[in-house]
């Protein structure tokens, strides 16, 4: 499906088109989402983060993305890409709940803010 089918489709809730986008399944019989798995994975993330997902929902992700051959930089790299969009209070809220996702120690997070 070409990609302003799609968005007409998702505009007026198509059903199938909705559930497909949702659902993370096909949107047509034999045909591909149009990203490979790394960068849908490192996307969601972007979007979960933005959305203020929880570590869990985060770490799920990180998950896929690094399966997908993603490193920490890039994982990281998706906070720093969507702090212009969504603001210096989401991003410190959603760096502690991505660094415990990426097992990054943060317990001490606290006594560097002390300490400054």
């Amino acid at each position: 499906m070409d990609p302003e089918e799609l968005l007409r489709r998702l505009a007026i809730n198509d059903e199938k088109a909705v559930c497909a986008a949702v659902g993370g399944g096909s949107l047509a019989p034999g045909t591909a989402w149009p990203l490979d798995a790394k960068t849908a994975a490192l996307v969601r993330l972007a979007a979960l983060l933005s959305l203020g997902a929880t570590t869990t929902s985060c770490r799920a992700t990180v998950e896929l993305a690094r399966a997908a051959g993603a490193t920490d930089q890039e994982i990281v790299g998706v906070l720093l890409a969507v702090a212009p969009a969504v603001g210096a209070a989401r991003v410190v809220g959603a760096a502690p709940r991505l660094a415990l996702a990426i097992d990054y120690d943060v317990e001490d997070v606290d006594d560097v803010y002390d300490g400054v």
